[in-house]
């Protein structure tokens, strides 16, 4: 359970968020993200060439992989200004969309969007790290997680709380999480209050209940996994 999963109870929602949970792609005039930008983003593939990059996570199993990626993620300037042309012709609700997959991706690449609160915001911070020649280095507090099932930290965090802006970056110190369901993750003690009244408070136990549930099934599987290869299968 991820903390963007805390929050898709209707009754919780912004006429805005519901506006975005009942997106449905089917209905889009035009598709939020092109064949290209979304091979991009979700495979991380350049062009034509579907090898060309693959997004290797920041864990213990792909670190090797992942200490070689390229900057900005694999991005080239020619993807960047059709990623903002894209964005300028596109609705409100799918503008939104399209930023929160790229802002996920970064995140999950350990590129920090600490501020940016729209796509253009976040190409900025990729044409910089492009043009720097160099991926964003990893945080000194940052370990690369050996749990492969299961419950685990993947890239950065951002606050959870409503309408803030923060996310981990490499030079602050990671974010809190929640002490009870250890879901919800908080860059400040002021945010973590107003979201508890906001909204928390209503799903923190089910929340808690749930991300037990998953972290023993996949200890339980990451052991089965285990106890399979070591059998020699």
């Amino acid at each position: 359970m991820n903390a963007e999963d805390l929050y898709t109870r209707e009754d919780l929602m912004t006429p805005e968020e519901l506006e975005d949970f009942h997106l449905d792609p089917s209905d889009c005039a035009i598709p939020t993200l092109t064949p290209l930008l979304k091979n991009w983003i979700l495979m991380g593939a350049i062009g034509d060439d579907s090898d060309s990059f693959m997004h290797p996570a920041p864990e213990a199993e792909t670190r090797e992989e992942f200490e070689r990626r390229p900057p900005a993620l694999g991005a080239n300037p020619r993807l960047l200004r059709g990623l903002e042309a894209h964005y300028e012709i596109l609705p409100p609700v799918q503008q939104r969309s399209m930023y929160r997959l790229v802002r996920s991706q970064m995140l999950r690449q350990l590129i920090s969007c600490d501020g940016a609160a729209t796509l253009p915001d976040l190409v900025g911070i990729l044409r910089r790290e492009m043009e720097a020649g160099t991926p964003s280095p990893v945080p000194e507090w940052y370990e690369f997680s050996t749990v492969r099932m299961g419950p685990r930290k993947i890239g950065y965090d951002g606050c959870s709380n409503r309408g803030c802006l923060r996310t981990e970056s490499c030079d602050k110190p990671r974010f809190a999480r929640c002490s009870k369901c250890k879901v919800a993750v908080y860059h400040s003690r002021e945010c973590q209050i107003e979201d508890w009244k906001a909204r928390h408070k209503q799903v923190c136990k089910q929340a808690k209940k749930e991300r037990e549930q998953i972290a023993r099934a996949g200890a339980a599987m990451q052991a089965f996994s285990a106890g399979f290869g070591g059998a020699g299968f």
